[in-house]
């Protein structure tokens, strides 16, 4: 039973339910103690560990009906139905003036006592363990599951009731016709069990590895062709979520292990010198201030959008994030995101800016001209556009000297590096006035760079 938690617990999570390895262990310790008797009793104290939200407990309640449901089963309660028996049994029985119909013989066969005995709970443990057997739970493709059907089918003993089902049907006793019309008819309906069993472990265990893949191809598909907003979105907020996790730490972190022995001496002074005390030496790591500048022009404004869905996800670990846009001008967009949802505010930033002629230099020179003086050795400067400017002025001189003021300049680039530099491109002039330029053009390649970000500021 242990191991059938363990699966159910791994089908969870596909399903999108967080549990750590201590809450399964605490699970699993719990139901070890109390026993496994009681359904009602069991899915109270499983959901009592693992669904920890509102939306965690529909998903543990979907996913445990599913689990543990045998739903067809009490069709084996019903007694068999004598099968209608051919023509010549028919006129054979009449001509011996045999006034009853023949009564069916026993079936010798493991399986087939199970079934024409009618016991669902019978059925149903001898369908789990046949499944774990069969290893059901690899399921992963739709096509797999006729192959999962007949293995297991294989091993709660079809081949020997096939076998007795043959033997029987080629008896002339009416008996024996009967009885191997009894367990063609019962095989059918395990068959159906079966099948509907392992659609059941295939909505399951497959569900995760469905999303994992889903979620490997959105990470390394180019953004704009990410069409599916939803999905990319839940994407993003996961991705950030993972990202505070690993980078919200406190701004003090204690490096247990180095000794701070001035400091351990000077406060233990009050105790003659006994080291009651110790301490031990702390690294410093401060959240930046980060002012994102972004081309919301038709061909990066798809950049742009994942840009700032990352940043304004992470508030928990980024101390100030402000936001500007342009196109062929500058303008600050903070207080869209200020006054409503993420997804509206990012609507509202490429309307409002959106669908000009892209210039660079002007809008440098506008930013410049409204923050150059708040940019100090705490700001991380970030500019995401493909630096296309229409063969207009660059104003490098005002990107040195954002440069020069600021802790770090980094400027995000859509287009391969190949691609830089030709045409109306004027990256080759920027890239010497930044702290480092990468391309970026899919979502891992967003979030190593927002990783990256986080780990610099210390």
């Amino acid at each position: 039973m242990d191991r059938i938690l363990v699966d159910f617990i791994k089908a969870l999570r596909g399903a999108g339910v967080r549990t750590s390895t201590a809450e399964t262990l605490d699970a699993v310790a719990d139901d070890f103690d109390r026993g496994y008797g009681n359904r009602d009793y069991l899915k109270t104290a499983l959901a009592t560990t693992l669904a920890k939200t509102i939306d965690d407990q529909q998903t543990f309640n979907a996913c445990f009906d599913r689990f543990f449901t045998f739903n067809s089963l009490d069709r084996f309660n019903e007694p068999a139905a004598v099968p209608e028996l051919p023509d010549s049994t028919v006129a054979r029985l009449l001509q011996n003036l045999r006034p009853q119909p023949p009564t069916q013989a026993q079936p010798q066969s493991a399986l087939g006592q199970m079934l024409t005995q009618g016991n669902p709970q019978q059925i149903a443990v001898a369908l789990a363990q046949a499944g774990a057997a069969a290893g059901v739970n690899q399921i992963r493709v739709l096509t797999q599951k006729g192959l999962y059907g007949r293995r297991m089918m294989m091993q709660m003993g079809l081949e020997e009731m096939e076998q007795e089902m043959w033997a029987a049907e080629q008896s002339s006793d009416p008996r024996q016709q009967t009885l191997a019309q009894t367990l063609r008819s019962a095989r059918e309906e395990l068959r159906e069990e079966v099948r509907q069993y392992v659609e059941r472990q295939l909505l399951l265990q497959a569900a995760g590895e469905s999303r994992a893949l889903r979620e490997s191809v959105m990470m390394e598909t180019r953004l704009d062709n990410l069409r599916e907003f939803k999905d990319v979105q839940n994407l993003v907020r996961k991705l950030a979520k993972r990202l505070v996790a690993t980078h919200s730490r406190r701004r003090k972190v204690f490096q247990r292990g180095r000794l701070d022995v001035r400091t351990t001496l000077r406060r233990n002074i009050p105790y003659s010198g006994v080291l009651l005390e110790t301490h031990w030496k702390t690294k410093k790591i401060d959240r930046p201030k980060v002012m994102a500048i972004c081309d919301v022009s038709g061909s990066v404004s798809q950049y742009a959008r994942f840009l700032l869905m990352f940043l304004y996800s992470l508030t928990d670990v980024l101390n100030n994030v402000r936001a500007f846009a342009f196109s062929s001008d500058l303008v600050e967009v903070t207080e869209l995101f200020d006054r409503y949802d993420l997804n509206d505010a990012i609507e509202a930033t490429m309307k409002r800016v959106g669908g000009g002629s892209t210039d660079y230099g002007r809008s440098l020179q506008t930013f410049s001209d409204l923050c150059l003086n708040q940019v100090d050795n705490r700001t991380t400067v970030i500019i995401l556009g493909d630096a296309r400017n229409n063969y207009g002025e660059p104003r490098t001189d005002l990107l040195r000297q954002l440069h020069g003021r600021s802790r770090q300049l980094i400027w995000l680039n859509p287009e391969n590096r190949a691609r830089w530099g030709s045409g109306d491109s004027e990256m080759k002039r920027y890239q010497p006035c930044c702290t480092w330029a990468e391309p970026v053009q899919s979502l891992a390649q967003l979030e190593r760079f927002i990783s990256h970000l986080l780990r610099y500021q210390h």
